[in-house]
């Protein structure tokens, strides 16, 4: 009888400490957002109706909004960023363009790091790199055109000297251009 009773408890306390997750269909917005995490900064997916951020096996494309399917797992404990919730993709639920007219802002900032890295880790903190004379790479993953206009402007930011939110246009899934600052 005391073996019984010991598993009926130890089942009990492993229900407890059960994860629970459900299926949920969100939406992703067509641009991705600045985010300061903890100990660095980077671009998050933008969802109005989930707290998800990234989502292995999900290819983003900026200038398309989508509906997609994902398992949202609860976790046990709060993560010390405050997570609560796991997400797994699924599917692709729709994908529509949105039109090029579309106007969102981004926030601009050449480092990565909060803190001065060492001259051999520079390479890593910075977050624009020059692809041409009016072309950038920012995180590694969006090209910025920046028009004749702008260049000078953009450039403080580009050398780290300021930050700033810009407004941007969409080219194609890989590219936005500059259209203004904030």
């Amino acid at each position: 009888m005391n073996s019984f009773v010991l598993v009926a408890f130890s089942f009990l306390i492993s229900l407890s400490y059960a994860q629970s997750s459900k299926f949920k269909t969100i939406t992703i917005e067509p641009s991705k957002s600045f985010q300061n995490y903890e100990h660095f900064k980077r671009l998050v997916l933008n969802s109005p109706d989930s707290h998800i951020e990234y989502l292995e096996n999900f290819d983003f494309e900026w200038g398309y909004q989508y509906k997609i399917r994902v398992r949202e797992t609860k976790l046990n404990q709060t993560l010390s960023d405050g997570t609560q919730y796991e997400y797994s993709f699924d599917k692709v639920i729709s994908k529509t363009k949105v039109p090029d007219s579309t106007v969102f802002r981004l926030f601009l900032d050449a480092d990565r790091y909060y803190y001065e890295v060492e001259p051999a880790e520079e390479e890593m903190n910075g977050t624009i790199r020059l692809l041409n004379d009016c072309t950038y790479l920012y995180f590694d993953e969006v090209e910025i055109e920046v028009p004749e206009e702008l260049k000078e402007q953009f450039k403080v930011i580009a050398d780290g000297k300021a930050q700033r939110s810009g407004s941007f246009l969409f080219v194609n899934e890989k590219r936005i251009r500059l259209i203004g600052f904030n």
